[in-house]
């Protein structure tokens, strides 16, 4: 049977943050010197599982403060959900879950962040450090969201898998990024633009594809910008013969 959907919606379209903040406080953290342009959707569901999806549908068991610490946001951090940037971007959307008696997903992120359109789904934890940067359009997800077999049973949510992901400090996620459930990327670590990642990024390390590779080791003593411009370089006669 399908599992049963519900959903508060704090920070949505009619709603700002600064029109709930007081009534959602204990669900979300947000500082007084955080950024937040434009209109982010903030979403707390419920899944649970059912065995009469006609029957269970007809009432509601979602509570608010089951979502207590869901969603921190750092100083200084910056969520962009406008779209007149030199690429298309779209809201910013952070959704906690909770999947029948467990505890709620978290999302945590650390101060001076840079969100452009990034959607971030918890199950159980997405942890961002400090000063990371996210190009527009980046999903993260720390669940494949159902069963991979099987589905359409009774438990359907009872099986689905999920797998906190770090984010370290100083990392660059590059344009429509994917990174799934269990991933950690590294401290200064680069992720190329439109990867899908399921395998850990270690620190200093530049990661691009679909799956993910590391193409380059950072020079810890370098800057960022000189190491990935020689990787350009490098990169060049591969692409030349590509196209």
């Amino acid at each position: 049977m399908p599992c049963v959907y519900e959903n508060i919606f704090p920070v949505a379209a009619g709603n700002t943050f600064d029109d709930v903040k007081d009534q959602y406080r204990d669900q979300i953290n947000v500082q007084d010197d955080t950024h937040i342009i434009g209109a982010p959707h903030f979403a707390f569901t419920l899944v649970r599982d059912s065995d009469n999806y006609q029957r269970d549908a007809q009432y509601s068991l979602i509570q608010q403060e089951d979502f207590n610490n869901s969603i921190t946001i750092g100083r200084g951090t910056v969520l962009y959900s406008e779209d007149n940037l030199a690429f298309e971007n779209r809201p910013v959307r952070l959704t906690a879950i909770k999947v029948n008696n467990q505890q709620a997903g978290k999302i945590s992120i650390g101060n001076g962040c840079v969100m452009q359109g990034t959607v971030i789904v918890a199950y159980e934890h997405v942890d961002i450090g400090d000063l990371v940067l996210f190009g527009p359009s980046v999903t993260i997800m720390d669940s494949s969201g159902h069963p991979v077999t099987q589905r359409w049973q009774d438990d359907d949510a009872a099986r689905t898998r999920s797998a906190k992901v770090t984010i370290k400090d100083n990392a660059w996620i590059g344009m429509g990024v994917t990174i799934l459930k269990g991933v950690t990327i590294g401290e200064n670590a680069v992720v190329g633009a439109n990867s899908v990642v399921y395998q850990d990024v270690p620190d200093n390390c530049i990661a691009m594809g679909n799956p993910a590779r590391i193409v380059k080791q950072l020079d810890e003593n370098r800057p960022r910008e000189e190491s990935m411009q020689q990787l350009e370089q490098q990169l060049e006669p591969e692409l030349d013969i590509a196209s």
